[in-house]
C-alpha cells in the first residue's frame, strides 16, 4: 500500500509516526509502560516493512527489519528511564527520528545491493555498525536496571546479542543466510553473553557495564567481520583488542572495589 508515495517519502513518513508514538510516551500511564514498548517495537517493524516494501523477500523481511525493531525498543525501553520533562524528551524524540530515517536508508541500500552493486554500500554498512553499538549500549543498560540474578543477565544480553550480530554477520555477502552465518553468530553472541554473565559480579555502574559490554560487541563483530571476509591480519587484531583494553582499564580504574 503506497498511498501515492515513493520510497523516500514514506520512509520519512514512517520516521515521523514513530518519533511522534515515542513523544506521546509523556501521555502514556505507567502501567501501560512495557505494553506501549512493545507496541511500538511492533509499529516499526511493520512500518520499516512497509516503508522498504519493494524488492523485499522473506528474508529481507527478518534479517533487514531487526535492527530497526529494536532500535526502536532499545530507545523506547531507555526513553522511559529520562527525567520526565518535554525538556528532555523532545530532543531525544527529535534524534531518534533522524536516526531511524538514517537506518532505513542504510537498510534500503542493503536491499539493493543484495541485487546489484550500489556505491553506497560501505557508508550504509558504517551506519548499521555504530546504530547496531548504539542498539546494544541501551538495551544492556536497561537489561542491567532489572538487577536480575546473573545466569539471566547472561542469557538476556546472549539473547539481544545474537540477533543484533547475526544481521551484521549476513549483511557482508548479503545472500542466503548459510550454516555458516548462523554458527559465526551463534559464537560471537555466546562470547558477549558470557562477559554479560561475568560483569554482574563486578562493581561498577550499570552505564559503565554497558560500555564495555558494548565494547565487546564491537571487537568480536569487528574481528568477526574481518576474517568471514578473509581480511583478518595480527595488525587488524590488535587494533581492536587495543580499544577493548582501553575501556577495560577505563572500568578497572572507575570501580569502587571498597563498595
Amino acid at each position: 500500500m503506497n498511498l501515492g508515495l515513493n520510497k523516500r517519502e514514506k520512509i520519512i513518513t514512517a520516521s515521523v509516526i514513530l518519533s511522534l508514538g515515542l513523544l506521546s510516551t509523556q501521555l502514556v500511564p505507567l502501567y501501560l509502560t512495557y505494553r506501549f514498548i512493545i507496541g511500538l517495537s511492533i509499529a516499526a517493524y511493520l512500518l520499516s516493512l512497509w516503508a522498504l516494501w519493494e524488492g523485499i523477500n522473506k528474508l529481507k523481511a527478518v534479517i533487514l527489519m531487526i535492527l530497526p525493531t529494536l532500535f526502536s525498543l532499545a530507545v523506547a525501553s531507555f526513553y522511559f528511564l529520562l527525567p520526565i520533562g518535554w525538556w528532555t524528551r523532545i530532543p531525544v524524540a527529535f534524534i531518534f527520528g533522524l536516526a531511524f530515517y538514517t537506518l532505513l536508508l542504510s537498510q534500503n541500500v542493503f536491499s539493493v545491493a543484495s541485487i546489484r552493486t550500489i556505491p553506497l554500500h560501505r557508508v550504509a554498512s558504517t551506519t548499521v555498525f555504530i546504530l547496531t553499538l548504539l542498539t546494544a549500549y541501551l538495551l544492556f543498560n536497561v537489561v542491567y536496571s532489572f538487577n536480575l540474578l546473573f545466569i539471566w543477565n547472561g542469557v538476556a544480553v546472549f539473547l539481544l546479542a545474537l540477533p543484533l550480530v547475526l544481521q551484521v554477520i549476513w549483511s557482508i555477502e548479503m545472500e542466503d543466510l548459510s550454516s555458516l552465518v548462523v554458527v559465526y553468530s551463534l559464537v560471537l553472541a555466546l562470547i558477549l553473553g558470557e562477559l554479560g554473565l561475568v560483569l554482574s559480579f563486578w562493581p561498577i555502574s550499570k552505564a559503565m557495564i554497558s560500555l564495555v559490554l558494548s565494547t565487546g560487541l564491537y571487537v568480536v563483530l569487528g574481528v568477526g567481520t574481518h576474517h568471514h571476509r578473509e581480511r583478518l591480519s595480527r595488525g587488524v587484531v590488535w587494533e581492536y583488542l587495543g580499544w577493548g583494553a582501553a575501556i577495560f582499564l577505563i572500568a578497572a580504574f572507575t570501580t569502587s572495589w571498597t563498595g
